[in-house]
């Protein structure tokens, strides 16, 4: 039996009882989807899963109990526009799954009836051959192609080094189990696309796992029989990576405060940013925002300086902000904090969402506390209508009342598998679906109180559905360093892969975060880190969980220069970053975008993840390795420009540049309608 997918219709052929049955794309000569007695495409099972968790990271293990094929198709029913099967064993044996095709939003979807008991376990291949690349995965931080490699589909912290071999993982991982892996993501999604033009998502928030170690097929499992597998197909990658608009949502423009210049990442008291935001505009830095994470006062520990999860404005530590806060406004100078969705359990916020249970509980009835490294918090049910109720309420009169333009809307992975949740509900089916009822929570108070398309919250963790929620992501807490797996170059993979499943606007922390095991932050890699900044959506630094042991831009005569030109610069892309932004929000196409949607055809884009383009229109080639001052990178097909010099350079071949501190490698496209603008950067 053969299931021919031609636009929204569907034929069947063959429409009987059989073992041996496939599922192709009209206009594609290979099957997608071919199941044979030897080969069953869909199997379903039972398992026993094992979940250990440690300030964010986990250990999952699973004890399979059974795996059962289901090659054999008994029963089958068909329209111009819907199938449905029911899949067994054998031909004498019942039926163990409901298999209905429809199409639904520009995707055909498998969507999945268990008809047997105790099944929670689910598998389904995919035919693939040995030439496939694969894209996307949520915002995979080591690798732009998937090929050759496992994807577990689990938000989680993403550890430290992310790479077994390197010292610092091992060390993180003998310290609390926190050194990652290549896979380890804040935002994994179940989505991706493949360079024979297929796009793939595996409808679950259950653990799943993507699967592209073998040639022949991919494999998607999931810890539950998943609602739906939707397929979809497109001329070009591009073509598909405008779907997932249609699929998951995508972001509006970001509000043209941010294009005035860098939100500084301050802290310390009023005094101390006062006069740092002021030295700032002495300085010629154009200051969009300041953004203060220690606002409601901070909370020092083994690991750095923290902060005091009550989420009230700590008027001890910063005395005088309110009016400090007008003063910046009149400047052209926005404000913007942090939150997260757990209270610290020493503060009169715990207490009130204790009393009203708001609290996700353990089994015999207490709150359920999560150890954050030195300090324990309470996890606000999101579950329970009343207490997302009460917690979108802190985010409206604590942040929106007292003027915040935008926050870091942090974690959200960290939802434990033996917690007590509202009306039941099973937190391994919750776990992935937490940082999603996270933003949306952030969204609902901004179209509550009218702030939508003006105050911007940020987000590190995600899954499906982030897209229509958050207006804007950052990239996660990057070591200080140039480790591809977890340092400058990771942040820039991570912004690329998320834009391929509807992510289009997304920025780093610029200098990194995590500093540990005698890994500081030097010089040249924050100036680095700062060129990356210029050419991204948004520029944003960060002092680190270890300020005073890291180098910071106000530590420097030099850098401070160069953050005040690159501030310029930034400034001066704001017309053409504005028109990309627009693209992104109309087409779902990123703002940072892989050079493979540039050329698919051109065989040396395809693993390209040191370089970008802004749009379709910029190339950007970023230092990512230390004692560089020249830098070798690839051109797409077209003539090139370099930003700074105006050197033009026909494209399809590799060149070396100077990348100067301050300049690094940028081209535009010698017929870009902005042409005039970007000449206006050349000495």
């Amino acid at each position: 039996m053969q299931i021919c997918l031609d636009g929204d219709h569907l034929s069947v052929r063959d429409a009987a009882e059989t073992a041996d049955w496939s599922l192709r794309w009209a206009h594609q000569p290979d099957a997608s989807l071919h199941s044979t007695p030897q080969h069953p495409a869909i199997a379903v099972g039972e398992g026993q899963s094992q979940v250990k968790m440690n300030q964010g990271n986990f250990q999952l293990r699973d004890t399979q109990v059974e795996r059962i094929g289901l090659p054999y198709v008994k029963k089958i029913a068909s329209t111009p526009n819907s199938a449905t099967l029911e899949l067994a064993p054998a031909s004498a044996s019942p039926s163990y799954l409901r298999v209905t095709l429809r199409y639904v939003n520009r995707s055909w979807r498998l969507q999945f009836t268990p008809l047997a008991a105790n099944l929670n376990r689910f598998w389904l291949r995919l035919v693939a051959e040995p030439s496939d690349r694969f894209y996307g995965g949520g915002e995979q931080m080591s690798y732009l192609n998937l090929a050759g490699r496992k994807f577990p589909i689990w938000t989680s912290e993403p550890g430290i080094g992310r790479n077994k071999q390197t010292a610092i993982t091992q060390a993180a991982d003998r310290n609390n189990g926190g050194g990652g892996d290549y896979y380890t993501s804040n935002y994994p999604q179940a989505t991706y696309l493949t360079s024979r033009h297929q796009l793939v998502h595996l409808d679950t928030t259950a653990y799943a796992v993507l699967d592209f170690t073998d040639q022949r097929y991919t494999e998607l499992s999931d810890w539950a029989i998943p609602t739906a597998v939707w397929l979809a197909s497109a001329p070009t990658l591009a073509g598909l990576v405008r779907l997932t608009k249609d699929w998951f949502g995508t972001q509006p423009v970001l509000p043209e405060w941010l294009g005035d210049g860098i939100v500084l990442g301050l802290q310390g008291g009023t005094a101390v940013v006062r006069e740092r935001v002021a030295a700032a505009q002495r300085a010629g830095i154009n200051v969009a925002g300041v953004w203060l994470q220690d606002w409601e006062g901070p909370l020092i520990t083994s690991f750095g300086k923290r902060l005091h999860w009550d989420w009230h404005w700590d008027q001890d530590f910063y005395p005088g902000l309110d009016q400090l806060i007008k003063d910046w406004r009149q400047q052209g100078i926005r404000f913007l904090g942090y939150i997260n969705p757990y209270v610290v359990d020493d503060g009169p916020l715990f207490e009130t969402a204790r009393d009203a249970g708001y609290l996700a509980t353990q089994a015999d009835g207490s709150v359920y506390l999560v150890d954050f490294g030195e300090f324990n918090c309470g996890v606000v049910d999101l579950l329970n209508p009343a207490a997302y109720s009460w917690y979108q309420g802190i985010v409206e009169q604590r942040l929106i009342d007292f003027d915040m333009s935008g926050w870091m809307a942090d974690f959200g992975e960290y939802l434990p598998t033996d917690v007590q949740l509202y009306g039941k509900a099973d937190p391994m089916l919750a776990h992935n679906q937490w940082p999603v009822l996270w933003a949306k929570l952030n969204r609902d108070a901004l179209e509550h109180t009218g702030k939508l398309g003006e105050v911007v919250p940020f987000f590190r963790a995600g899954g499906a559905g982030t897209q229509g929620y958050a207006p804007l992501l950052w990239a996660g807490d990057q070591s200080v360093d140039w480790t591809p797996d977890d340092g400058l170059p990771s942040a820039l993979t991570g912004m690329l892969t998320s834009g391929l499943t509807g992510n289009g606007l997304n920025h780093p922390d610029i200098g990194g975060y995590t500093s540990l095991f005698g890994n500081d932050r030097t010089k040249e890699l924050w100036l680095r880190w700062l060129e990356l900044g210029a050419f991204t959506p948004v520029m944003r630094t960060h002092e680190g969980n270890r300020p005073d042991e890291n180098f910071q831009y106000y530590d420097d005569t030099a850098t401070i220069r160069q953050v005040a030109r690159l501030t310029r610069v930034h400034h001066q892309l704001a017309p053409y970053l504005r028109a990309v932004m627009q693209e992104n929000t109309a087409t779902g196409l990123p703002v940072m975008r892989p050079l493979v949607l540039s050329d698919e055809e051109d065989a040396q884009t395809w693993e390209n993840q040191t370089s970008y383009t802004l749009g379709s229109d910029l190339l950007v080639a970023p230092v990512l390795a230390p004692n560089q001052t020249t830098r070798e990178l690839y051109l797409p097909g077209g003539e090139w420009c370099h930003l700074w010099s105006g050197e033009r350079f026909d494209g399809q071949q590799t060149v070396t540049v100077a990348a100067p501190v301050g300049m690094p490698p940028v081209f535009y496209r010698a017929d870009s309608t902005f042409a005039n603008l970007f000449a206006g950067f050349q000495d």
